[in-house]
């Protein structure tokens, strides 16, 4: 037996059915009301007998049926055909009456039906329409000649045949030039359906290639940061600390480079996730002043951060992508300022009639912008001038991306500026306030204990890097260096938590998660890792089943973050 499916409609065929619909409720509404209207001023100010005015107020009455039925549940084609059968019908219908006929008949309004039919039918309903107007005016002429010698209306049968010559031809007309319109949209349509079909392949292409440079810039990068962390936490001489350091600062002003133009090709698809959580607002402004407070002082630059007194203790805020602001405001307040002083002043935005938000300010005495300059700031790939990218360095992007930030959390981004004395970002986040927590629990500086953790990566540093941050925070862990291998772990004992690298060669991550499903036992929680992938890739991993999707360099703070979650 032969299964049919139904195939989902395209979403421009459930955009053209929303409009014919939208067309079709508003010409009955407009007809309706028009012409009761028109009958009402012919009754009370023209002195017109109500006996002749009611047909016509009844018959335009009858359109609101259609709303109502559309309303009800009646099919678009069916809603649309009766329209104009009750159109035909009334103008019919009025036409053979003796005080009408075929000069003061609703015939006239024929050729604006044809065009609201060119908005409903397509070619082949037009002409069966037009063809059926033509026996309307024919029907009325005949109907105004054979009453001639009892209503003499018209001098006579030349100019009933006159005007329904000019009726027919308004008609045809009218008929012609709709469907020469729709010839016209429909090539119009075609080409931008190819537009838009290149586009999307331009996309798709830009994102595949992105994933790609991703993942062969961040496989290295992500040795190259862990190395640097684990020798860091060793016992180092200060010129070797020193060395290190430098590592470290040199792989984070990539990685930040590389996150702002992944970030931006993100912003454009509007595939940008916000999450917003609860925090605690010191905790936020404490984890600013320990990141950038050093980094001001070691550029001999005074850091100071001025906290509102009315800020609620929690709040809920994406606290990365505020982070994420903060340290693109930070950096360059930093970058910019060669002496002077770095400030940070937070404050609580209550007012009356307005959503409650986060505003900071950064300000700092650098170099400020002129006019000119600062009529660029947000362009992306841009700076205010052309000598900053080989003063300063930076991709130009940091301010684009903070500004469409601040908006998607329903805030914005302004600033001022004067060259030579300084500038102040405002960014404002809209936020809510939370109630305080009574007691908060100390936080364990080994959030693991007791956790069996499986490492699964094909390429040996990236596995050492992964499973030495995991031991420190003191989990038990087990390696696996193919996707076969941990399937095989996986199988045969219990983990409480999983580490799984997305693109490994043979059987790669998404493989393992469509493996773990026919385990008899429920599979261990598993977070994807990953050097870079696409969109539908990270998606894919959710759908099969995976808790999480994480973009490396992996961080101590971000895997300590993890196993808090799942130690919880």
């Amino acid at each position: 037996m032969v299964q049919m499916h139904n195939k989902p409609r395209p979403p421009e065929d459930d955009e053209r059915l929303g409009f014919a619909r939208r067309i079709l409720i508003l010409a009955s509404i407009t007809i309706s009301i028009s012409t009761s209207v028109v009958c009402l001023m012919l009754v009370f100010a023209l002195g017109e007998q109500s006996a002749v005015v009611l047909p016509i107020m009844l018959g335009s009455l009858t359109y609101l049926a259609i709303p109502f039925m559309l309303h009800l549940g009646m099919r678009l084609g069916l809603a649309r055909d009766l329209f104009f059968v009750v159109t035909i019908a009334v103008v019919l219908v009025i036409g053979l009456t003796p005080q009408e006929g075929i000069v003061f008949g609703f015939v006239t309004y024929l050729p604006i039906f044809i065009c609201i039919a060119g908005m409903l039918y397509q070619k082949k309903g037009i002409i069966i329409l037009t063809l059926i107007s033509l026996v309307v005016i024919a029907l009325v002429a005949v109907g105004d000649m054979t009453r001639l010698p009892i209503q003499r209306t018209i001098e006579g049968p030349g100019s009933i045949v006159t005007i329904s010559m000019r009726h027919s031809i308004a008609v045809i007309f009218s008929a012609v030039l709709v469907i020469v319109a729709m010839g016209l949209f429909e090539t119009m349509l075609e080409r931008l359906r190819t537009a838009r079909d290149q586009a999307r392949r331009a996309a798709e292409s830009k994102a595949a290639f992105l994933a790609n440079v991703s993942h062969e810039v961040r496989t290295p990068l992500n040795a190259i940061l862990g190395m640097a962390e684990i020798l860091r936490s060793s016992d180092l001489n200060e010129d070797q600390r020193r060395k290190v350091e430098t590592i470290s600062e040199s792989g984070a002003t990539l990685l930040e480079m590389l996150n702002d133009i992944l970030d931006i090709s993100r912003l454009e698809a509007d595939r940008m996730p916000i999450s917003p959580a609860r925090q605690d607002s010191s905790d936020l402004f404490a984890g600013v002043e320990r990141l950038w407070g050093p980094i001001a002082e070691d550029k001999n630059l005074r850091f100071l951060i001025d906290f509102d007194a009315n800020m609620p203790e929690a709040i809920e805020i994406d606290a990365q992508r505020f982070r994420q602001c903060m340290n693109n405001l930070l950096s360059n307040a930093i970058k910019f300022t060669p002496e002077g002083f770095i400030r940070v002043a937070a404050r609580w935005d209550d007012r009356v009639g307005s959503p409650t938000r986060l505003v900071v300010d950064v300000q700092d005495s650098g170099i400020g912008m002129s006019v000119d300059a600062a009529s660029r700031i947000f362009d992306p790939f841009g700076q205010a001038d052309d000598s900053i990218m080989g003063a300063f360095g930076g991709s130009g992007l940091g301010l684009t991306i903070t500004r469409q930030l601040s908006r998607m959390m329903n805030g914005d981004l302004t600033f001022k500026s004067i060259a030579g004395e300084g500038t102040i970002f405002t960014l404002s986040i809209g936020v809510k306030a939370l109630e305080t927590e009574a007691t908060r629990i100390p936080r364990d500086p080994h959030p693991a204990n007791g956790l069996r953790v499986l490492v699964v990566d094909d390429i040996p540093t990236n596995l050492m890097i992964a499973a030495t941050y995991m031991r420190v925070l003191g989990a038990q862990v087990d390696e696996a260096t193919s996707g076969t291998q941990a399937v095989e772990l996986m199988r045969n004992q219990v983990f409480d938590l999983v580490l799984l690298d997305l693109h490994m060669p043979d059987m790669n991550g998404l493989w393992v998660l469509e493996k773990v499903h026919s385990f008899r036992r429920k599979p261990p929680p598993i977070v994807m890792i990953t050097a870079g992938a696409t969109e539908a890739e990270m998606d894919r991993a959710r759908s099969l089943g995976a808790r999480d999707v994480l973009i490396k360099p992996l961080t101590p703070r971000v895997m300590e973050s993890l196993l808090r979650s799942y130690a919880a």
